[in-house]
């Protein structure tokens, strides 16, 4: 992905990628300049911390990032840290040597940390700035809620797994919306077209696919934990007491595990996949596989459902084994066994999507 800086003109860009444009495109924070954005009305900036302050994983804060925050603070702007790491404990001691707050909520694009940030400092999302180095996070998020974006690029190509093989590819089918909405001085730089592996339809389907995927995934295991470790039942949580009473009537359910929240898991897997299901054909229907009109959707659905229940049977059957497998606490196992099964059932899913529910026959020749 050839990155380019600029302004940004949402007009010439089609809505549906407005909610992922950001307001300008720069190398790097360093060229922000916090006097320009405080002469916009900004007060208060929100910053992502890896690879947009410093490399990914690291806790060495490099010298012109300190410069740059002084000069921010000197010219009468607000910080606040707005990060998906999910090492708490990192992020707390970034927020303690750089004197800047950090805030707390759902993941980005959720607008809940965006929301805490503004709380934090008594802001409007007007008087706010995002800068960040991903468009499906930070970018997106900010746009949610009300924020000017300010994207980035990337200090490092190192970065968590998932962001490089989903994140970014899903960047590249999109890069090409922000840089044709660039401002006129850039318009006559050359514009670098898909080529070669990317060019082939089914590489650009299963990238979309991917991103279904994730919105579906992320739907899956948030009712997953929220089931298994967030709804309480007197003094215990619902898995406990659930499964509890499972074992109690049906006993040759401890063949899946003697622990409550083992036997419970397969329901609370099934109550995942099954929304993820709805929410995975609506959107490889209309997007993925460009599917236009109400015309055999019924059929299609059919199939689809098909395809999906015997990918949510592997769901459940690989991920309850994983999370009988894999040692430690009962929360990372089911995270790992998770994430895990995903990966595996996801690769079923885009084939028989493809080539059985989805599959468009060719018009008969005379």
């Amino acid at each position: 992905m050839s990155f380019r800086s600029g302004k940004i003109t949402k007009g010439g860009v089609h809505r549906r990628y407005h909610a992922f444009l950001p307001v300008q495109t720069v190398e790097s924070i360093l060229n922000v300049d916090p006097a320009e954005l405080f002469a916009a009305g900004k007060s208060v900036v929100l910053m992502d911390a890896d690879n947009t302050l410093l490399p990914w994983g690291s806790h060495d804060i490099p010298a012109e990032t300190l410069e740059w925050l002084g000069r921010a603070r000197a010219a009468g702007l607000q910080l606040c840290l707005v990060s998906n790491t999910r090492n708490r404990a990192r992020l707390k001691k970034l927020s303690e040597s750089l004197g800047i707050p950090f805030a707390v909520g759902k993941f980005k694009p959720s607008r809940e940390m965006y929301d805490h940030a503004l709380e934090l400092f008594s802001a409007k999302p007007s008087q706010a700035v995002m800068i960040g180095d991903q468009i499906f996070t930070d970018m997106w998020g900010a746009n949610r809620a009300g924020i000017d974006g300010i994207l980035v690029r990337q200090m490092h190509h190192d970065e968590f797994l998932g962001t490089k093989l989903v994140s970014r590819v899903g960047e590249k089918l999109i890069w090409r919306k922000i840089t044709s909405a660039l401002d006129g001085e850039l318009d006559d730089l050359p514009i670098v077209e898909p080529t070669g592996f990317f060019r082939r339809r089914i590489v650009r389907q299963f990238a979309k696919f991917v991103i279904v995927g994730l919105t579906s995934f992320a739907i899956d295991y948030n009712v997953r934990m929220t089931l298994m470790f967030a709804i309480p039942s007197g003094d215990e949580l619902l898995s406990q007491s659930a499964g509890r009473a499972m074992l109690n009537a049906v006993p040759s359910l401890s063949s899946i595990s003697t622990d409550p929240q083992g036997v419970f898991f397969p329901v609370a897997a099934t109550s995942g996949a099954l929304l993820a299901i709805v929410n995975s054909f609506v959107w490889n229907r209309l997007w993925t596989f460009k599917i236009k009109g109400k015309e055999n959707a019924g059929q299609q659905f059919g199939k689809f459902f098909a395809v999906s229940i015997i990918g949510l049977l592997l769901n459940v059957l690989f991920s309850t084994l994983f999370n009988r497998i894999i040692p430690g606490d009962a929360k990372s196992a089911a995270r790992i066994a998770t994430v895990l099964a995903a990966g595996i059932v996801a690769i079923w899913n885009f084939a028989g999507q493809r080539l059985y529910a989805f599959r468009v026959k060719p018009m008969p020749t005379e």
